[in-house]
């Protein structure tokens, strides 16, 4: 068995974000919808995407900002980031602000489309200019119905998990991706129509306060930890109120990723 300590010394464990190089940032922010979604208009979604668009831009990320697309539209920007050159880039994020149904199906204005389907043409073979680049995903949209009550804190065990040094000359599509949800399956997605999200206010103040002096991996933890002990709605519908929410992050990162200012 390879020790952890052996595989970093014999390969670069973080990911190379040089300073003379841009990182490339997408938001959708899908505010107003057709009537044959039967959506209702996402107030407070433009107070998120104004506050992470200023915390990218503080750690080096050129921001497209597009406002209120259709799925084609969704499809299409993608599409052009793929055949973008990327030799610049040290890294690409895409910060998705819709609403969202379970399956990880996410709306445009005027329909809905799976997440997986608009993350198509970044995958290597038809991107490779972002092979063994970061590519992050941070989507802020209901994922279904239910709501979270919460429940008391109890003490719980660790979990360990052992690494093996596995040599190969194929990248996995889903390698040096990150997808960070707002909620976990299956849950809704709270939202504050003064303030914007709970998700994406608590991202854009940890990046804004930590983003250059910590790991990715150790802000999304704190990310996740600010949404589910400093949020709870408010209602006054007692089967809507004191509800709680946690984000859902898969990481297929195969570095330690550190923005800078």
């Amino acid at each position: 068995m390879v020790s952890v300590e052996e595989i970093g010394e014999s390969v670069n464990t973080r990911y190379d974000m040089d300073r003379n190089k841009k990182n490339l940032a997408l938001i959708i922010n899908n505010v107003k919808f057709d009537k044959s979604t039967k959506m209702s208009g996402r107030e407070g979604s433009d107070k998120d995407a104004s506050a992470i668009t200023e915390t990218l831009e503080s750690l080096h990320f050129k921001v497209m900002d597009r406002k209120n697309l259709s799925v084609e539209s969704m499809k299409e920007i993608f599409l052009e980031i793929s055949m973008m050159d990327h030799r610049n880039h040290n890294c690409f994020v895409c910060v998705i602000l819709s609403h969202g149904e379970d399956n990880n199906e996410i709306f445009g204005i005027d329909g809905k489309v799976k997440l997986d389907e608009l993350m198509e043409p970044l995958f290597p073979e038809k991107c490779p200019g972002l092979i063994g680049k970061p590519k992050l995903f941070f989507i802020q949209a209901c994922r279904g119905k239910k709501r979270d009550s919460g429940e008391i804190m109890h003490d719980g065990g660790d979990v360990r998990v052992e690494y093996q040094n596995v040599t190969s000359h194929k990248v996995p599509l889903w390698a040096d991706v990150l997808l960070a949800y707002s909620t976990v399956p299956g849950f809704y997605s709270y939202t504050r129509n003064t303030i914007g999200s709970w998700f994406i206010q608590s991202l854009a103040h940890i990046l804004r306060k930590h983003g250059d002096r910590l790991e990715l991996q150790q802000l999304m933890i704190l990310v996740n930890r600010k949404v589910a002990y400093e949020y709870e709605s408010i209602n006054g519908d007692d089967r809507l109120n004191k509800k709680k929410q946690v984000p859902c992050i898969a990481s297929m990162l195969t570095k330690e990723l550190y923005f800078y200012k």
